[in-house]
């Protein structure tokens, strides 16, 4: 590593201490890349509100809706290879999709949250009953949009996951863990940092998290500025009574592509890393230079029907730029995308400066766009690198 990149990795480290001491964190890593080259790779806290063991590289954080961007990840390498077009029905592929006027939602459409499918069951009981993976496939088949798909987007806070699995399982004939494990962490080397449903043997790496007041699950935490009717489609999206503990060993098992990715940060910054560099690292190509553009395009940037505010969103993935007249984690470049996940983890990548940044913490904020620790740290490495503009 270069004196400025030792530099900038000191200057990281010294912000998780201080956002540890100011009581902001609890645990958390830092990893990112510039060009294909790690310049940032550091950790902080304990495990755990009550577990004292020090946070290590290979620590596995539970970084809910971070976990879209890798979902994603996984169908664009399938489009890639020309098994999934972006424009073609979901039906095509996944013929029981089709039911109760879904026939015609694109790929496109469903990734960028416009399907209308975002609402769980009320009944935690059936809600429980979708972590099972076969389940939760068939209550997207039987489905019934909200409004007209492509009309308006309201974030699939929970659904995605089986949106995302479904496309690609029944796209390619593998189930969305296998396309993970041999197509990403396999060839990055991360295959033992990278889970959508942990298996066996890791449990003594995973963090426990620090739960926020009224966090929800499934990709967001309850704004408290935000006085919204509790018929809104926020609480359609993210029930508060859906009854999952994503300490829970069973809800860590369940594979919820939207929900319960457990990374390292290193894990997440290098798969991101590969992205903001033309697709590859280290000689290891995920996919072709040009797909990146095509899946990164701008599908919507509307207000959110869910979220209540307006999200530029691309083919499964949260884009940067300004909303509302600032940016957010992300930075300032709308060709830049990744994914939030609630309480504050982000991945994402930047490839106009080839950067990779990927934030995990195990004390959750109540927050939606990674605001807060996770924004100081973000800014701070684009400010030392001077591509904050």
């Amino acid at each position: 590593m270069t004196t400025l990149e030792t530099a900038l990795n000191s200057k990281v480290h010294q912000l998780l201490l201080d956002q540890i001491a100011r009581g902001m964190q609890l645990g958390s890593q830092v990893c990112a890349y510039r060009y294909g080259e790690k310049i940032v790779d550091t950790r902080a806290g304990q495990m755990g509100p009550q577990d004292s063991r020090p946070v290590a590289a290979d620590t596995l954080f539970n970084s809910f809706s971070t976990t879209k961007g890798v979902a994603a990840t996984a169908l664009h390498i399938l489009a890639d290879r020309g098994i999934i077009e972006y424009e073609q029905p979901v039906a095509k592929y996944w013929p029981g999709f089709a039911k109760n006027g879904k026939g015609k939602i694109t790929v496109a459409q469903a990734m960028s949250h416009q399907a209308g499918l975002h609402a769980m069951p009320e009944d935690p009981v059936f809600a429980r009953t979708l972590l099972n993976w076969e389940n939760g496939l068939a209550y997207i088949e039987n489905g019934t949009p909200a409004w007209e798909p492509g009309t308006a987007t309201g974030y699939h806070a929970v659904t995605f996951a089986w949106v995302a699995g479904g496309i690609i399982q029944h796209a390619s004939g593998r189930h969305i863990k296998e396309v993970l494990a041999e197509d990403i962490a396999g060839p990055l080397g991360c295959g033992g940092e990278m889970f959508i449903g942990i298996p066996d043997g890791v449990e003594e790496r995973l963090a426990t998290l620090q739960t926020a007041e009224e966090q929800t699950t499934g990709g967001g935490a309850r704004r408290p500025q935000m006085q919204i009717p509790p018929d809104h489609d926020f609480f359609k999206a993210m029930r508060p009574n859906l009854g999952w503990n994503f300490n829970d060993m069973e809800v860590r098992k369940a594979c919820i592509p939207s929900a319960n990715g457990h990374f390292s940060a290193r894990a997440l910054a290098r798969m991101y890393g590969a992205l903001a560099n033309g697709g590859q690292v280290d000689g290891v190509r995920l996919m072709s230079a040009e797909r990146i553009p095509l899946m990164t395009t701008v599908q919507v940037d509307t207000p959110d029907r869910v979220i209540v505010m307006p999200l530029v969103k691309s083919i499964g993935f949260f884009n940067g730029g300004k909303t509302m007249g600032m940016h957010g984690a992300t930075g300032p470049r709308r060709t830049a995308f990744g994914h939030p996940g609630a309480g504050g983890s982000i991945a994402f990548a930047d490839p106009e400066v080839g950067l990779s940044v990927a934030v995990t913490i195990n004390k959750m904020q109540t927050t939606l766009q990674a605001e807060g620790p996770t924004f100081e740290v973000c800014e701070l490495i684009r400010n030392e690198l001077g591509v904050n503009q």
